[in-house]
């Protein structure tokens, strides 16, 4: 039986395309769950990276402090719990964090952008 997300993909993907954008798209959607109420003034931006062997969530923060490492602690272990009885319970999170802008020198821009916060002055 076809995924019923299929019918919202390119017809031309092959069938491993389609199941690294379900994974791709599943994480997301997990790692949002999980970071409701604990995205403060100080979290700039947060990108999700699907690798083979981990799933790798990205941090842009103004600056680190306990409470920020809490919060990214907090969004750690609630994705942990969302894919806990999954196809992803045995992947291993890891938090990258980067303090600064989310701009080109971050490395979570070359992945699924989760949140951006709005530049300051606009």
């Amino acid at each position: 039986m076809d995924h019923p997300a299929q019918q919202y993909y390119n017809p031309n993907l092959t069938a491993a395309e389609e199941r690294a954008l379900l994974r791709r798209n599943y994480l997301v959607l997990m790692t949002g769950q999980a970071a409701l109420g604990l995205i403060g003034a100080d979290m700039l931006g947060i990108a999700v990276e699907g690798r083979l062997d981990a799933v790798v969530l990205h941090f842009a923060i103004t600056t680190r402090t306990a409470a920020i490492e809490e919060d990214i602690d907090d969004i750690a272990f609630g994705l942990r719990a969302f894919l806990a009885g999954g196809p992803e319970q045995h992947s291993p999170i890891i938090s990258r964090v980067h303090a600064g802008r989310p701009d080109a020198t971050w490395p979570g821009r070359s992945h699924t952008l989760l949140y951006l916060a709005k530049p300051q002055g606009e």
